[in-house]
């Protein structure tokens, strides 16, 4: 038998499930939504008897000597008006006793006749109480009552007017309580028309989630086939997986790289400029065409690099003296770069070599500089080289200290994430490269915030590089 294909099972059982929860949610939220419709109508029959009993001033009195004419009189002036109600079937008033001492039914008064004791009673606590009674019943009248299927009960409580209207002691004293009998018919058309409503909402609401559902599993579906077919097409060949991590690796990192291209061909472009003033000093012109030289060769390994992405990707170690390199880098920032003050360089007496690849390291040393001037034009810029063991792996440090404003704990987390900057023309990606720079030759670019003020970063870099 052939299987079913997942998202058509999928769709199956979401659809079930959904409907499920529809249907639970509806059958659930109805009665809420029934009783709620109900509690309005009985807050609406408050207010008019709050109304009613304001107006004619009813006091606890009336209601004791319910059984007198005049009594009768002002109940008749007071609560005939309930009758034009639309769907009104039956009107009683209870005393404190729970006796009826008025109904628009004579034969109801002097009676106790209540089907919801429970209701009366907390009606005369003052809480108003409605409930639907779905039994046919006559309004517990006598036989010419009129029947219905149901009816819907409301117990309001009546308080005295005796005391003032306004303020926390106003209506405090139950002095009975009005039972309203209404026939439902009305309302229970509303109530249908309302529950049609809420299940149409939910409904619509969940064929809504079904179908979003439905394609986000069809495109994550669809897209894991790609997956798995663009997967079966590779080889399993070890050698050829680390590879492709390591050009992929490799492609990120000189693709961050071609990005700082700007700053070597900013100094070619000043050096040019320089040398065209100088042209009536040939050795002059030709200590700036040497600079400028070394720059387009920095330009042209950097472009070499990009070319290379799709090929094995390398670092070219080599034995390089670290000092030389560094002042290098320093005597270049000042071509490139409008320094107003001179970059202090204190390094050991004794010779520092190490394996690595020069363009990177330099790379990455300017654009430690790059930041430093940015952070604090005004300011000298201090470069050490010290030789540093860093968990107990013996290593060289180069530091670049600034007197800048330091950063955040907020903006250290962020530091060297890829197109991360606080200024408002920065790429961003000066101190993402110089990391991915360090971690190729097993290093580290740390950043701290000195007490006296300012930052220090510092490339770390191991005496035993590899590539």
């Amino acid at each position: 038998m052939k299987a079913t294909p997942p998202p058509r099972l999928f769709a199956a059982v979401s659809f079930l499930m959904i409907m499920a929860m529809v249907v639970g949610t509806g059958w659930v939220q109805a009665p809420f939504f029934r009783q709620s419709i109900i509690d309005r109508e009985a807050a609406i029959v408050q207010d008019l008897v709050e109304a009613l009993t304001v107006e004619q001033a009813l006091t606890a009195a009336d209601m004791q000597h319910g059984t007198d004419g005049q009594a009768r009189q002002r109940f008749e002036q007071i609560f005939k008006t309930l009758t034009l109600l639309p769907g009104t079937a039956r009107i009683k008033v209870f005393n404190r006793e729970n006796t009826v001492i008025w109904s628009d039914d004579p034969d109801l008064v002097g009676t106790r006749q209540t089907d919801n004791p429970d209701r009366l009673a907390l009606a005369m606590q003052g809480v108003v109480q409605a409930v639907f009674n779905p039994v046919s019943d006559r309004f517990e009248a006598s036989q010419q009552g009129q029947g219905s299927q149901g009816t819907i009960e409301c117990y309001v409580p009546i308080f005295s007017q005796t005391t003032p209207q306004t303020g926390p002691q106003a209506q405090t004293q139950v002095i009975g309580v009005l039972s309203l009998y209404r026939n439902p018919h009305a309302l229970n058309q509303t109530i249908q028309h309302g529950l049609v409503l809420l299940w149409a909402v939910i409904g619509g609401g969940g064929l809504i989630l079904f179908l979003v559902l439905y394609k986000v599993f069809s495109v994550a579906y669809r897209r894991q086939q790609v997956a798995e077919s663009e997967l079966g097409k590779l080889t399993s060949e070890h050698e050829r997986i680390v590879q492709l991590a390591k050009m992929s690796a490799m492609g990120e990192l000189v693709g961050e790289i071609a990005h700082q291209l700007n700053n070597p061909l900013v100094g070619v472009i000043n050096l040019s400029q320089l040398a065209e003033r100088e042209v009536h000093d040939p050795q002059r012109v030709a200590e700036l065409l040497a600079e400028v030289r070394k720059a387009g060769t920095e330009c042209r390994d950097i472009v070499q690099r990009i070319l290379r992405i799709n090929q094995t990707s390398r670092s070219t170690l080599a034995p390089t003296h670290l000092i030389a390199l560094v002042q290098d880098t320093i005597t270049f920032c000042h071509q490139s770069i409008d320094l107003k003050h001179a970059v202090d360089f204190v390094a050991p007496q004794q010779e520092v070599k190490l394996h690595v690849d020069a363009v990177l390291v330099r790379q990455a040393l300017f654009n430690l500089i790059h930041n430093a001037v940015l952070s604090a034009p005004d300011a000298p810029v201090q470069v050490a080289l010290t030789l540093t063991p860093r968990a107990n792996v013996a290593g060289v440090q180069i530091s670049v200290t600034d007197s800048g404003p330091g950063f955040s704990a907020e903006t250290a987390a962020k530091l060297f994430k890829p197109f991360f900057t606080t200024r408002a023309h920065g790429t961003g990606l000066g101190l993402s490269v110089a990391q991915h720079i360090a971690m190729k030759h097993g290093g580290v670019v740390l950043a701290e915030n000195l007490a006296q003020g300012g930052a220090r970063f510092s490339l770390w870099l191991p005496l035993e590089s590899t590539p």
